[in-house]
């Protein structure tokens, strides 16, 4: 006896984009602003760094106005700068 043939469409397959809510990505970012400044040196190496850099770009990539994502990335690329000086 043979199995039935199943097609699978690409659009069942395809991964599917996540979305955020403005108000959720803005206050993830203003938590991780907060903590920066917070402190003296970067409480993060190795993985989670990575991980958390990794992070900063989709989240204002979700933003979608241009001038609150340079906002944003320069208030986090000069804490980041802070924080990478203070060793």
């Amino acid at each position: 006896m043979a199995l039935p043939e199943h097609k699978i469409s690409d659009e069942a397959v395809a991964p599917q984009r996540q979305t955020f809510d403005h108000g959720q990505v803005s206050a993830r970012l203003q938590d991780l602003l907060a903590h920066m400044r917070a402190v003296k040196q970067s409480p993060w190496e190795g993985s989670v760094l990575t991980l958390y850099r990794d992070i900063v770009e989709p989240l204002c990539e979700e933003l979608r106005d241009q001038a609150e994502i340079l906002r944003w990335q320069a208030e986090l690329e000069a804490e980041a700068a802070r924080l990478d000086a203070a060793g």
